[in-house]
Formats: structure tokens, C-alpha cells, sequence
């Protein structure tokens, strides 16, 4: 099951290479972006939380972590780059179609819009992730949170919902909190 989605996630991530080899691009985004602790704790907290719950899951959420971020070296690494001259909109719209298209949703069935529109919206959200932190982690840890949730492993129980918004939350603390300014007093 992991190699097979690990396959399937290859395919941004050897996009965006071909593209920075052949034609001489840049990332965007690197693999810890500004921060390589942020980064590092970004995926240590979801771990930790899940290695608490059942530590098999933790080695799934590191397998579901490494899966998004063989797309995200594609979306988030390469394409917002190149598509930086564009609105925030239209870039979350491109985006968010070629995922679309990446996962082979060619029928227009009312889940498949409902899935086009996640799609743009988290094109979006990633994509501020992306521009605020250029952490390709940081960016594969919020795609692993959908990715983690639809396949089934957790029943959205009060508990499980209260994890999730904590390490939510923690992730933006860990991003968003100025900790150098802070330090520095």
C-alpha cells in the first residue's frame, strides 16, 4: 500500500525535477525552508502524538508525511514558483486542477467537485504555508493531515478531533510564534 502511494507521488516530484534540470529552474521551496527545527518539529509533534496513541500509526503518518512530500517537492517546491507572477487565486485554481488531474478525477460527479474544491482550497492553504515558511515539511505535514484522515485510520471521535486541532495549532505556534524576537528579550 505505502510503495504503491509512494509511487503515485513520485510523479510532481520527478516532474519538478526534470523541470529544474532540463531547463535550468529553481524551487521555490527547499526541504526545511527558513527554519530546519521548525521543520524538524513540525514532524516530531504528530509523531510523538501518534506514537502515544498506537506506535504503529506513527510509522504510517511518517509513510503518509514522505508521500506528500514527494508531491509537494512538485506543487508547492516547483510549480507555485513558477506560477508566482500569477494572483494568489489563479495560482490556488491552477494548482489545484492539476491535482485534480494528477489523481485521475475525470468524471464531474458531485464528489468529484467536492474533491476539485478541496483541492483549490488547500492549493491555497498549502500554498500560504509554502509562501510564509518555504519548508517543503512544513507544507507535506498539512497535506498528511487530509491524506492521514480519508484513509480511514481514525474515527473522528471527540478525542481524535481534539488531537488534531492541537497539533494544528502547534504547527502554527511553531511557525507563526516570532521565537528569535523573543529569545532576544
Amino acid at each position: 500500500f505505502l510503495l504503491r502511494g509512494w509511487a503515485e507521488g513520485l510523479g510532481p516530484c520527478l516532474g519538478a525535477l526534470v523541470a529544474v534540470i532540463l531547463f535550468k529552474r529553481k524551487f521555490y521551496c527547499s526541504i526545511s525552508g527558513t527554519s530546519l527545527i521548525r521543520s524538524v518539529i513540525s514532524v516530531a509533534i504528530p509523531f510523538f502524538v501518534c506514537l502515544v496513541l498506537d506506535w504503529k500509526l506513527s510509522f504510517m503518518l511518517l509513510g503518509f508525511i514522505f508521500y506528500s512530500f514527494l508531491e509537494e517537492v512538485g506543487w508547492r517546491g516547483y510549480l507555485q514558483g513558477e506560477l508566482n507572477d500569477k494572483s494568489e487565486f489563479a495560482r490556488s485554481l491552477i494548482i489545484g486542477a492539476m491535482w485534480f488531474v494528477w489523481h485521475l478525477r475525470f468524471q464531474l460527479t458531485l464528489g468529484s467537485l467536492i474533491f476539485l474544491a478541496v483541492l483549490i482550497l488547500g492549493s491555497w492553504g498549502i500554498g500560504r504555508i509554502a509562501k510564509d515558511t518555504h519548508s517543503l515539511i512544513a507544507c507535506a505535514c498539512f497535506h498528511t493531515l487530509y491524506n492521514f484522515s480519508i484513509h480511514g485510520f481514525f474515527q473522528f471521535t471527540p478525542t481524535v478531533i481534539c488531537i488534531y486541532v492541537a497539533v494544528v495549532i502547534s504547527w502554527f505556534v511553531v511557525w507563526y510564534t516570532p521565537w528569535e524576537k523573543m529569545l532576544r528579550k
